[in-house]
């Protein structure tokens, strides 16, 4: 598995922490077997969404405070986003052990 730090206009670094950085998520290998969590803004976050579904990635995660009404609207405008987004639930980075121990 490999992960990568999308540097959308935050950093000009190749390199975070040991992970490589790409400019944008047409720069990803492999897109449709790429899995993507967000923690940006909702503006960045429409885009990301809008290219993800362009680029038919499968799985997406938007993180507490990354959405707002109009990221809403383009998932559930989507069969394609709406079966693959997990949005508006609980922060997975800070809760994923606990929430994974519920199942």
């Amino acid at each position: 598995m490999y992960m990568y730090i999308l540097r959308i206009r935050f950093t000009k670094e190749e390199e975070l922490g040991g992970l490589r950085t790409l400019k944008k998520l047409s720069d990803l290998s492999s897109p449709t077997t790429t899995g993507l969590s967000i923690v940006t803004p909702p503006k960045v976050t429409l885009g990301l969404v809008q290219d993800a579904l362009e680029l038919k990635v499968p799985y997406i995660w938007i993180q507490p405070g990354a959405q707002d009404q109009a990221v809403v609207d383009l998932i559930e405008s989507s069969d394609y986003l709406k079966e693959r987004t997990v949005y508006g639930g609980p922060c997975v980075l800070a809760s994923g052990d606990s929430i994974l121990s519920k199942l």
